[in-house]
């Protein structure tokens, strides 16, 4: 064989290598790019989520010498749909419980220009001392929430992704009951009566609902209106996995209305035991902190060479 045809032998070998090494880079830019934009598609998530904390009504006008406090939380699923990077809509469905105690302790207030049965206008002064009650419910939630996050690479190479994220939450959360029963005791209530035209004090007269009723305990179901809440919540994302996130934050919800108003009497009521529920102020609305978990999936369908660049990267980790 002479000398030149080995050197274009050689020729050949090298530009065949040279050929097959572009081809392969090519490919390997054209994988890359692809992950890329993959990562940069707005995503579904799918979730599974729970919290508990505290939870309390706040009276509307405030009162100095009642308190209210208890425990309260939800669990449930939900799903999320991603616009950008940033911004997603979050709607879910779960059950949810709260259970409050009210007290009010050493109450002294007049109720001005009542009517009597003949239509005599008197002022009903009332000492309330020691009165609780306690409601215990049960309900189904639906939450409407739109959600702010910072960007998040989502691509599948987790050693470039950011593990970690801020978002915030707002919307509105709907409780459907399922179940509302309360207790009530009383150590002690007085009634009297003072009619201002005739000069005139009427300390016992329990058919008007008047006098002394100490005592008392009732228990018994109420009829729940659909509560409606502003549902707000805040923490961090992590990235825990391929396809997994890991939300940790803190919720704070808050009744736009009172559920239960039409279940109380005034004082002079108090004579019927079946609706036991004093209207000591005019609203009650409920209020709800603690911390929320929520684990998140989102599938995502791998391009033919998003699996060809996995099949690589798996034979190099064995060489």
């Amino acid at each position: 064989m002479s000398q030149e045809v080995i050197h274009l032998y050689s020729m050949k070998m090298v530009m065949k290598y040279r050929i097959s090494l572009l081809a392969k880079l090519i490919l390997m830019l054209f994988a890359t790019r692809t992950l890329t934009v993959t990562g940069q598609k707005p995503l579904n998530e799918f979730s599974i989520y729970g919290g508990g904390g505290l939870a309390a009504f706040c009276f509307q006008p405030s009162i100095k010498n009642a308190s209210s406090m208890g425990y309260g939380g939800d669990a449930g699923l939900g799903f999320t749909r991603f616009f950008n990077q940033n911004w997603g809509i979050h709607i879910g469905a779960g059950l949810g419980f709260f259970n409050v105690k009210n007290k009010v302790d050493n109450l002294r207030f007049i109720t001005p220009e009542q009517k009597d049965c003949e239509d005599n206008l008197f002022d009903l002064h009332t000492t309330l001392h020691e009165y609780e009650e306690t409601h215990q419910a049960i309900f189904l939630t639906v939450p409407l929430m739109l959600q702010y996050q910072t960007k998040m690479n989502q691509a599948f190479n987790l050693n470039k992704d950011k593990k970690m994220g801020y978002y915030v939450m707002a919307g509105f959360k709907a409780l459907f009951p399922l179940n509302y029963s309360h207790t009530s005791e009383i150590a002690s209530l007085n009634n009297a009566a003072y009619y201002p035209e005739f000069d005139n004090w009427i300390y016992s007269l329990p058919i008007l609902g008047l006098g002394s009723f100490d005592g008392n305990s009732v228990k018994g179901k109420l009829k729940f209106d659909v509560l409606t809440m502003f549902a707000f919540e805040t923490g961090a994302k992590w990235r825990i996995g391929e396809r997994f996130f890991l939300y940790t934050g803190v919720y704070f919800d808050c009744g736009l209305h009172d559920p239960i108003r039409k279940n109380r009497v005034p004082y002079t009521n108090y004579i019927y035991p079946d609706k036991f529920l004093l209207e000591f102020t005019k609203t009650m609305n409920l209020m709800a902190a603690g911390i929320k978990l929520r684990l998140a999936y989102f599938p995502i369908q791998e391009s033919c060479t998003h699996k060809w660049w996995k099949r690589v990267k798996k034979q190099k980790n064995k060489k």
